[in-house]
């Protein structure tokens, strides 16, 4: 069965998914790339259209985190609606599961992330600071997006202080996200084939921002629900194409932003991490040991106490996961160790 590729570009198909393609079984498999996850089923579109699918068995003995996710490219079965693979993905987008320790994905093969913040009283710096962190952690451009313009006291003051914390290539714009002509704004970003995915807490305007872009209301009310406080949030992950060409991934509000792996602070702090190497100790963790370079610099005011403060904060988080992780590690090693030892006395009939 041939497969029209060029039908797929405006989903985000590109090389790196075509040289994973096993050429030998095209007539056995075909690409599609999931747009929703829904409770047992996944929506997924191909070259020929969308349609539902669900997952091969195997899938029920990994990882949550290898199983798909929304913008995930997976080969399909070609004589029935069933995942049986998922191709290597080129970014991740995870945070840690809200009042656990495991991780769970956001979204996949995501090029951009917008990360909505309105300019009200749940402007928050440091939850700001961490979905950079998250960012970082996935290799992901962020683009900050700081709604309701129309409710801020000093829209360009806080547009600055955004601004101090963001990484190189970065970029924070303050909007009315139900007036302001975003597809103009956001053009850069938009081209065919661009994922981006929006971020952010309950009641920020992410649904607003999306439905601005799309020039439609995308959002069904099986999609949304009213919060304690009567507002419209999200309620499903899901992947929409713009009229531009861009695809763009509308995420549930996120009360926690718990984060995941190692590598995002170092990436965020980049102050931080270039000050380090001129530190008396190669392991100083930059609170109490002498010769501190870091500790130095905020002495000095070169460096924000509160950005060192948020800094440490998030290290010790980032420890206690890790440690958690290993714990977790060595209790399932022990305990297949131990059901291991029983079938085999069980076997020999002791």
């Amino acid at each position: 069965m041939s497969i029209d590729f060029s039908r797929l570009v405006a989903f985000g198909w590109s090389n790196f998914f075509l040289g994973q393609l096993p050429l030998d079984r095209l007539d056995t498999v075909h690409p599609a790339r999931v747009i929703r996850v829904e409770r047992s089923s996944y929506r997924v579109a191909t070259a020929d259209g969308e349609m539902l699918v669900t997952l091969a068995g195997r899938f029920q003995y990994q990882h949550a985190d290898e199983r798909p996710t929304v913008g995930d490219w997976v080969l399909l079965q070609q004589d029935a609606p069933v995942i049986i693979e998922c191709l290597l993905r080129r970014t991740l987008l995870t945070r840690r599961q809200s009042g656990g320790i495991d991780s769970q994905a956001i979204a996949a093969n995501v090029d951009l992330m917008l990360v909505v913040s309105g300019l009200d009283a749940e402007f928050n710096l440091h939850r700001i600071e961490r979905y950079l962190v998250m960012a970082a952690q996935a290799g992901v451009t962020p683009l900050m997006i700081l709604t309701k313009q129309d409710l801020a006291e000093n829209a360009e003051a806080a547009v600055e202080q955004v601004r101090a914390r963001l990484p190189a290539g970065a970029d924070v714009m303050s909007v009315d996200a139900r007036r302001d002509p975003l597809s103009e704004r956001l053009a850069p970003w938009l081209s065919t084939g661009t994922t981006l995915v929006v971020v952010g807490s309950s009641g920020v305007g992410k649904s607003t921002l999306v439905n601005n872009l799309a020039g439609v209301e995308v959002q069904s009310t099986g999609e949304t629900r009213r919060d304690a406080k009567g507002r419209h949030t999200t309620t499903a992950r899901a992947l929409i194409r713009l009229p531009g060409g861009a695809c763009i991934i509308d995420v549930p509000g996120m009360r926690e932003v718990g984060l995941t792996t190692e590598g995002g602070i170092n990436a965020q702090f980049r102050s931080i991490a270039d000050l380090a190497p001129a530190c008396r100790f190669i392991d100083c963790t930059h609170e109490e040991e002498p010769g501190c370079a870091v500790r130095a610099a905020v002495e000095r005011g070169e460096l924000a106490e509160d950005v060192w403060a948020h800094y440490l904060k998030l290290r010790a988080e980032e420890r206690h996961h890790v440690a958690e992780h290993e714990r977790r590690r060595r209790e399932r090693a022990f305990g297949k160790m131990v059901r291991s030892a029983l079938a085999t006395k069980q076997r020999s009939g002791q």
